[in-house]
């Protein structure tokens, strides 16, 4: 059996025990004096402490009451209760089932039925936060010796040069005589370790790590013999292996912020860049972090997604001329409306790009944005735009512009597809400022979205314009079908939608996709402009 009941209590000693022939006065004090709830009730037979119950400050007032007795006239028998009974070799797990129903169960000597220990909720509870946090903190480690391989293989650019990666890969994981080509989410610590410390990789880090490559080797494998431990579950670990994790993944984060710091002094500045292609100086562009700062903003937090994914409607809502962003975890805080775990500001595993086992995460990916940079010290956070993804949105929408302008009447604005995710194709009223928009969206759960987009400034007027167009509910439903009517109480805005699946790197759609957001546009437009343009005039003027 792997995870053994043994394993939560080496190293801790026997406990404090008293036997049903004790005081209840006695048992209390020594529950006092060492802050337990609890006090296994042993009798020692030919020299072996045997368990027989537990004594609780629940049971002492439950003996008290019903004997109408002092605590000195009563016997610890008198008050005790049973206790569950494990053996060294039982399965860790089944304790986790028995504390979900009591405070605290006993560990015996399988063979001798000795008592070897307790096990509390709040033993197990650290038990598993102490692990918990020694994986993340090898996740951490993983993590930058990812990020480091893959600088290595980047072009001039900034541009990961896949090709050149795959072939390290290859070359480094040769012993492992695979079937199938490896990728470089499939490797191992110990591959990744490898992959770090050859010739190639192991040239572009050293003046990074200005330290022998042996000792970054004896680090990094001691790392790795920790991680299988912990996987294993091969009991705690030492107070040294802990403090070596802890070492390792602090020296990694300084190493990293350094040399991002250093490229940062290395880029030239704006400055120096538009002297040097003679270009007019740039006015300086402030990232707005409130989710209404455009006509347009990404509301599918208002309905689900968990309560991260208003920071994927934020990225997603960003204009496509805007490739990198950097917030402070402060910021996040702002933009999601609810504090970042102690995690997200501990452990750099939280803010991995991870598609599968980070469901914060998967939103911010889905939305078209990957986490780059990432300053623990500083409480820093990069997102930059995925850039397969964005040439995936001006390829689609590029056409789609096409089909509306030559295929149809559509009295399209000026457009400019710049890679989001998102496109405003008209705006209304026509006689002052936008209050509405229809709009292509994407959505993160693999749809795509004819919509309009209400934004009066005021969530009251928008409601109000909302209530109005609903009215008509009927008759537009018989013109279009299925609408689907998203009034979004908890944010300013509202919007109205026909949905169709469709999702942008399922390439080998998109043309129906494109005829059907294209049909679809016209008859939605047709039978809403005149409708919602006269709502939002009333509503104005009322």
């Amino acid at each position: 059996m792997p995870y053994q009941v043994q394993q939560i209590i080496e190293d801790k000693g026997l406990p404090i025990c008293v036997s049903k022939e004790d005081r209840v006065s006695k048992a209390l004090s020594l529950m006092i004096e060492h802050d337990y709830s609890q006090l296994p009730v042993i009798t020692n037979e030919h020299g072996l402490d045997i368990p027989e119950g537990m004594i609780t400050y629940e049971g002492v007032l439950r003996g008290i009451r019903n004997f109408n007795a002092k605590i000195d006239e009563l016997k610890v028998r008198d008050v005790m209760g049973n206790v569950d009974v494990f053996g060294l070799e039982d399965n860790l797990f089944d304790i986790l089932d028995k504390l979900k129903e009591t405070n605290a169960v006993l560990v015996v000597q399988s063979s001798a039925q000795e008592l070897a220990g307790i096990v509390t909720n709040y033993d197990a509870t650290e038990y598993f936060r102490n692990r918990t946090e020694d994986m993340m903190r090898v996740e951490d480690i993983e993590l930058i010796i990812k990020e480091f391989i893959r600088a290595a293989h980047t072009d001039d650019n900034g541009e990961l040069n896949e090709t050149k990666l795959n072939k390290s890969i290859k070359e480094a994981t040769a012993y492992k005589k695979e079937s199938k080509e490896l990728l470089f989410n499939d490797l191992t610590l110990g591959d990744y370790i490898i992959l770090l410390l050859r010739r190639k990789t192991w040239s572009f880090v050293t003046p990074i790590f200005d330290v022998k490559r042996k000792f970054v080797n004896e680090l990094l494998n001691s790392v790795r013999e920790i991680r299988n431990e912990l996987a294993h579950f091969r009991g705690e670990l030492t107070p040294e292996q802990r403090d070596g994790l802890i070492f390792c993944s602090l020296w990694l984060s300084k190493r990293q912020e350094e040399y991002h710091k250093k490229q940062e002094t290395l880029k030239p500045t704006e400055d120096v860049k538009n002297q040097q292609e003679k270009l007019p100086e740039p006015t300086p562009r402030k990232i707005d972090i409130s989710k209404n700062a455009t006509i347009f903003s990404v509301t599918e937090s208002a309905s689900n997604g968990g309560r991260y994914a208003a920071l994927a409607d934020w990225l997603q809502s960003q204009p496509g001329n805007v490739g990198n962003i950097q917030l402070t975890f402060d910021e996040v805080e702002e933009i999601v409306e609810t504090t970042l775990p102690p995690s997200a500001r501990d452990h750099r595993a939280w803010w991995a790009n991870d598609s599968v086992g980070h469901r914060h995460s998967q939103q911010w990916l889905e939305a078209g944005w990957r986490r780059t940079f990432l300053n623990m010290s500083e409480k820093k956070v990069s997102f930059t735009r995925i850039q397969g993804r964005e040439r995936a949105y001006i390829t689609f929408f590029s056409k789609l512009l096409e089909d509306l302008r030559q295929k149809t009447k559509f009295p399209l604005r000026e457009v400019s597809v710049n890679g989001a995710s998102w496109m405003i194709v008209q705006t209304i009223p026509k006689e002052s400022g936008a209050k509405g928009s229809f709009t292509f969206s994407f959505t993160r759960d693999k749809h795509l979205r004819v919509e309009l987009y209400l934004d009066m400034g005021e969530q009251e007027e928008t409601k109000a314009v909302f209530d109005k167009i609903i009215s008509e509910r009927k008759n537009l439903e018989q013109a279009l079908g299925v609408i689907k009517w998203e009034r979004l109480d908890n944010r300013r805005a509202s919007r109205i939608a026909l949905y169709h699946n469709g999702h942008i790197l399922e390439t080998e759609n998109h043309n129906s996709l494109r005829k059907w957001a294209t049909e679809m546009m016209i008859k939605f437009y047709d039978a809403f402009s005149e409708l919602a343009d006269r709502a939002i005039i009333e509503v104005q003027q009322a």
